[in-house]
């Protein structure tokens, strides 16, 4: 009986310091991780007040910079970004109050500089829109655009082109300060038919027949009048008809353009009292008509099936250039045929350049 008291004893005995053993591990392990997470978190705030403190000196540098004169924005990481981080997540409530007044402070400069870059380059970029009479109008950053009848400052326009379909153009310089166009018809304009206009940038100024590119769908014929300042100066001048006669007038006075450039398909052009550097003239299945016209370097002439008469102011000398298919060239009294080049008295600075087919041209001087 003894020896098996012994052995019970001896058992418990032994499971009493396993038992302990096992609290005293426990708690070593529980004191080494508090260990270690105090060290953590004294290492995150350490982290964390070194982000706070260089991200608001980043910032008050920023401001510094800025109200001397003004800087790019920089490239750096904000306060707000580093506050998500995990490393962050333990920052006093000092540092927390000031991470927040400089995000306020960084976020209000953000949104003053932007607004101001965006007001800079809507100035930089927007074209102004001409005045306009009877117009509905629209814009964006590289043209502005309209429909209707319009009135329009010369200021800034260099270049004018002119597409239309069936009626007539005519362009009249006269003694005004501004660009008037308008359009009459024996057809009711609407807004599916009515002229169309755009003023680019770069001081083109063009005027459509209609804004879609399928003129057949119109189904009208339209007479288009373009009142030009004499004064002005233009770069080019071009006007492309089918179906439409052109005229330029100096029944109100003359016009100085460097490049004048007149085109018409089953119509006919008259050209009285311009000053060009250069002309060209082509038609096809119609007549050109060109007087009154002083011309400096370079004419040129083209015709099918249609005749051209050409008056130059008396003594002009020229050299002139041809080609001919079943057409003649009448220059100064002398009938060409063929291909060739020839000087027709003075110094011929003038170089005529005619090119028919089935037509005929006439120059005199």
């Amino acid at each position: 009986m003894t020896n098996k008291t012994n052995s019970i004893l001896k058992i418990v005995a032994g499971a009493v310091a396993a038992v302990l053993l096992l609290g005293i591990l426990v708690v070593l392990i529980q004191i080494n991780a508090s260990l270690k997470a105090q060290d953590n978190t004294q290492s995150d705030t350490a982290v964390a007040t070194r982000a706070t403190d260089d991200d608001v000196e980043i910032l008050n540098a920023y401001d510094n910079e800025s109200a001397n004169g003004g800087i790019d924005e920089p490239a750096v990481t904000t306060v707000a970004e580093v506050a998500e981080t995990p490393e962050a997540t333990t920052t006093t409530e000092a540092q927390a109050q000031a991470t927040a007044e400089a995000t306020t402070q960084s976020q209000t400069t953000t949104a003053a500089t932007t607004t101001t870059q965006a007001t800079t380059t809507t100035a930089a970029t927007t074209t102004t829109a001409p005045t306009t009479s009877n117009a509905t109008s629209s814009s964006n950053s590289n043209y502005s655009s309209a429909t209707g009848d319009f009135t329009m400052d010369t200021s800034g326009i260099t270049d004018i082109e002119i597409d239309w379909h069936s009626g007539s153009v005519t362009v009249i310089p006269y003694s005004g300060t501004t660009i008037q166009v308008s359009e009459t018809s024996s057809s009711t304009i609407s807004s599916s038919n009515v002229l169309y206009y755009t003023v680019s940038k770069y001081g083109e100024l063009k005027i459509n027949f209609i804004k879609a590119n399928n003129f057949s769908s119109a189904g009208i014929s339209k007479d288009l009048t373009v009142y030009i300042p004499s004064s002005m100066y233009l770069d080019e001048l071009s006007i492309e008809a089918t179906s439409a006669n052109i005229v330029i007038s100096d029944a109100q006075g003359t016009l100085s353009v460097r490049d004048l450039s007149v085109e018409t398909t089953s119509g006919n052009s008259t050209i009285k009292g311009i000053t060009a550097t250069e002309m060209s003239a082509d038609a096809t299945s119609g007549t050109i008509s060109i007087s009154s016209c002083t011309i400096s370097t370079e004419l040129d002439i083209e015709i099918t099936s249609g005749k051209a008469t050409i008056a130059l102011p008396s003594g002009t000398g020229y050299t002139l250039e041809y080609e001919t298919t079943s057409g003649t060239v009448t220059a100064s009294g002398s009938s060409l045929k063929g291909e060739g080049r020839t000087t027709i008295t003075g110094t011929g600075n003038l170089k005529i350049d005619v090119e028919t087919t089935s037509g005929s041209v006439t120059i005199t001087n």
